[in-house]
């Protein structure tokens, strides 16, 4: 999704994801049409496509784990608490809040090189084990109570996701795809000010999804 608005993407609100986002998803992950191989060696496939906003790339990346069931990648990559065994990069990860049975949302934070500020997001994440194939996806979300931070760039989660496919008794492939917004060099120079203005934009639309606890998101 590109379309956006002055100042920031077109505020929608939020919908869960039903079993069509999910096949959608996981056509994109198996599909090569339109995508371009960028690198392979050994196990291990990265492809790209431009999308109409040039400066936001889709990526994917298919790795073959010879080793590792479908079902321990998929608890592996599923559990947030055990993220910081494998993450090197990660700053903090937390839950927010439940939505549904296989819906949250969840606050990430990760290390960039300097100079460019560290980066994190508010995203809804959704799942979904079917058969063989285990689904994760998330996308970019507003929380007025995890307002954007000064020592962070508010980084957009359009699609993330991965998918996990059975391949024999302990064998899997692992699709990752990605298509991320992490905002640039302009707001890392522009420091407080744009947090300013991020903090202003963020403030849940009318149409937000009213939760149970009487907090409100919107989608970028």
């Amino acid at each position: 999704m590109c379309t956006t608005s002055q100042g920031g993407y077109k505020k929608m609100p939020v919908q869960i994801p039903d079993d069509t986002d999910f096949t959608s998803f996981k056509e994109q992950c198996e599909n090569q049409e339109g995508w371009t191989a960028r690198y392979s060696k050994g196990n291990v496939t990265v492809w790209c496509r431009d999308e109409e906003c040039k400066t936001i790339q889709k990526l994917k990346m298919r790795i073959v784990c010879k080793d590792v069931t479908a079902e321990t990648l998929y608890d592996v990559l599923h559990d947030t608490s055990y993220r910081k065994n494998w993450d090197s990069n990660m700053i903090d990860t937390h839950d927010i809040g439940r939505l549904t049975v296989n819906a949250d949302v969840g606050y990430y934070s990760w290390k960039c090189p300097s100079p460019l500020k560290n980066r994190d997001f508010i995203t809804m994440r959704s799942w979904l084990p079917l058969g063989n194939d285990y689904l994760i996806i998330n996308y970019s979300v507003k929380h007025p109570q995890y307002p954007p931070r000064k020592d962070c760039v508010r980084a957009v989660s359009l699609l993330t996701g991965y998918l996990i496919q059975s391949s024999g008794e302990n064998s899997s492939t692992l699709y990752y795809l990605t298509q991320v917004d992490p905002k640039g060099h302009e707001e890392d120079l522009q420091g407080l000010s744009e947090v300013s203005r991020v903090e202003e934009e963020a403030q849940p639309s009318p149409e937000a999804l009213d939760l149970s606890r009487a907090e409100h998101l919107t989608v970028y």
